[in-house]
């Protein structure tokens, strides 16, 4: 991954605690009720996403302490056991996985701290096998909050979130789907901005926050196309 895409450590790090902030205040009203609520993640509930960041956190605290001390520290023990701690925590009563989310994220961003300034960090390995860059993990925390609060559909979206933090949204979704097998497209934003998939293709209009919902989550709200929409690859 390429670090000259997405957000310094020291600012993601800075961004991170207004996501953690935003995300809960929208929770903080949450009964067990809303729990139930189907995400915008296929086949999980919003209970499922909560309980997804909070484990989240955890991995990327293992990451951390990998990309400090250069001693490998796989992210979670193995995907059954990531998959079947999301579950458990997805059954948490809601003031539970409420505290447990809000408290697994004051953890990672006090880890997270201690890679501001850094430039002798390690790379690590990703659940995935993928590789990833010491000074990227502030942004793959931010980036997970960000897009897995608007996946709560409670009312939270990319336009919401701090213009800076759709845009690297956007240069990481672009860049992933590059690499996949997405069709040629040009993407043109409402801001001016232009990204290019596979060299550019039929065009599609929009707002940033718009654009990131379809590229991410297949969600068309408000595009401008002359040409029916491709349906998406999963990037990630």
């Amino acid at each position: 991954m390429s670090g000259e895409h997405y957000l310094t450590a020291g600012r993601a790090i800075d961004l991170l605690a207004e996501a953690d902030a935003a995300l809960a205040k929208t929770i903080s009203t949450f009964t067990q009720d809303d729990l139930r609520h189907p995400s915008l993640c296929d086949g999980w509930t919003r209970a499922h996403v909560l309980g997804h960041l909070a484990r989240n956190a955890d991995g990327l605290r293992h990451l951390a302490q990998w990309a400090v001390s250069g001693h490998e520290t796989p992210m979670y023990a193995s995907i059954e056991q990531r998959n079947a701690d999301i579950e458990e925590a997805a059954t948490q009563p809601v003031a539970r996985l409420r505290a447990d989310v809000l408290s697994a994220s004051d953890a990672i961003r006090t880890r997270l701290e201690q890679l501001r300034g850094r430039s002798d960090l390690n790379d690590v390995a990703l659940s995935t096998g993928k590789r990833l860059a010491g000074d990227q993990l502030p942004w793959a925390r931010l980036r997970e909050v960000t897009f897995h609060h608007v996946d709560l559909d409670a009312g939270y979206t990319f336009h919401d979130a701090p213009p800076e933090v759709v845009r690297a949204g956007l240069a990481e979704a672009v860049d992933r789907l590059g690499h996949g097998s997405c069709p040629p497209l040009s993407l043109t934003g409402s801001d001016n901005r232009h990204w290019h998939i596979h060299g550019g293709g039929h065009e599609v209009k929009g707002r940033p926050g718009d654009l990131l919902l379809w590229l991410a989550r297949g969600v068309e709200h408000g595009l401008t196309h002359q040409h029916p929409l491709p349906t998406m690859p999963r990037w990630g």
